[in-house]
């Protein structure tokens, strides 16, 4: 049994709600906490909140004095708000890491200059670091040329900067590892000078012995859909097809998880309150039996890096149909059902097909091996990736 210690630095966590790379990163944890280290975390309040319900044993530095008071994130006043709570833990984290030795790993759970800078700067001589989406290029936000850079493109800036800044600066620390979340990136950071020893391919992961745990439920919802309300969701895309499925398909029914209740006035406009329900946040186990319970999931985002929550519907046998965004080809192939990007009428048509094939009992996923996908996927996998890049001998030269 070891008793090194590892730092993960996670200060993005600022409200109650966790992301896709938070939960990444409590797997990485518990794992590790399996495998006999000490598991210690520099962030605020918020991740506190969050560690006591996802860790069993953790160390905790807490880099602010409290935790935010809710407010709007996207809105421009919102954006310096979330800038300025994410600059008081950066600072307090920079105050307190004095107790990180050489010997200890450092971890940076985001590719955000909060948590990568830290991790560069500390004493630990072994770092590592994920990158989990690549921001928009410098020309695509001079072009508004990615569906989530946004007209005034401060915040796209910002996340580009940011971004380039870390995984250049990581680049120069000596036993350092990346962890890349998408096929695509590795041509980037080998560029950017990285060997490819220093590499590993680590996947989103996803729960699929969770989901098959789960009894058999009766088809209820025709669609389903799970996200927030932003417009790289193609929030308008979800509503034009869920009205045309209503009007084209006897009996639609669909269903929505997340926090959206902000959408009932436009549904209710639309006459969809019928067969639309709102399901708001669930735990994932009811997640799950929503997926088992539903045809096909609408993927209706213009843009998106590896999503988990389209894994999430194939390991539940859900078919998915979405738009030919460059990233999901690498990760899903044939797994979802694709048409041309933003085309919001084949986009209808292809979910109006599947519902009526699922209903008449006919999966395309069915001819497909999602086993192999699924042990590609799994969590075990993911954490032994993480694990072996943590075990690695530290160069001497």
């Amino acid at each position: 049994m070891t008793h090194s210690k590892i730092y993960f630095f996670a200060n993005g966590i600022y409200c109650d709600h966790v992301a896709g790379g938070d939960i990444h990163f409590f797997h990485m944890a518990q794992a590790a906490v399996d495998a006999g280290y000490i598991v210690h975390f520099f962030g605020g309040h918020a991740l506190e909140k969050q560690l006591r319900k996802n860790l069993t044993r953790y160390e905790l530095t807490l880099t602010d004095n409290s935790q935010a008071k809710p407010f709007n994130a996207n809105s421009l006043v919102g954006q310096f708000r979330l800038l300025f709570d994410y600059l008081r833990r950066f600072i307090g984290t920079l105050r307190r890491m004095g107790k990180i030795e050489g010997a200890d790993t450092a971890y940076a759970v985001s590719d955000y200059w909060f948590d990568v800078w830290p991790a560069v700067l500390s004493r630990a001589k072994r770092k590592l670091m994920i990158w989990h989406m690549a921001a928009p290029s410098f020309w695509q936000i001079v072009r508004k040329g990615r569906a989530d850079v946004d007209l005034i493109r401060a915040a796209s800036s910002y996340y580009w900067l940011s971004q380039n800044l870390s995984i250049l600066l990581f680049r120069f620390c000596r036993n350092k590892h990346l962890f890349i979340v998408h096929p695509d990136m590795r041509k980037w950071v080998r560029r950017c000078g990285y060997r490819e020893k220093e590499l590993s391919y680590i996947s989103f992961g996803v729960d699929a012995a969770r989901a098959a745990e789960l009894p058999a439920h009766e088809k209820i919802y025709d669609a389903v859909w799970i996200g927030r309300v932003h417009r790289q969701k193609g929030i308008d895309d979800l509503l034009a097809t869920l009205l045309y499925l209503s009007r084209s398909i006897e009996n639609f029914r669909a269903v929505l998880i997340g926090n959206v209740r902000e959408l009932q006035p436009r549904i209710e406009s639309m006459r969809l309150s019928k067969c639309v329900e709102f399901a708001g946040f669930v735990s994932e186990d009811e997640k799950f039996r929503l997926f088992h319970a539903s045809r096909v999931f609408l993927m209706t985002s213009r843009f998106e890096g590896s999503p988990r929550v389209v894994a999430e519907a194939l390991v539940c046998s859900v078919p998915v149909v979405a738009y030919e965004v460059e990233t999901y080809r690498a990760i899903f192939g044939d797994f979802m059902r694709y048409v041309p990007c933003f085309d919001v009428e084949a986009f209808k048509v292809e979910a109006k097909h599947i519902v009526e094939d699922m209903r008449k009992g006919e999966n395309y996923l069915s001819k497909l091996d999602l086993r192999d996908f699924c042990r590609t996927h799994s969590w075990q996998n993911t954490c032994d990736t993480f694990l072996k890049a943590v075990k690695e001998p530290m160069r001497s030269d």
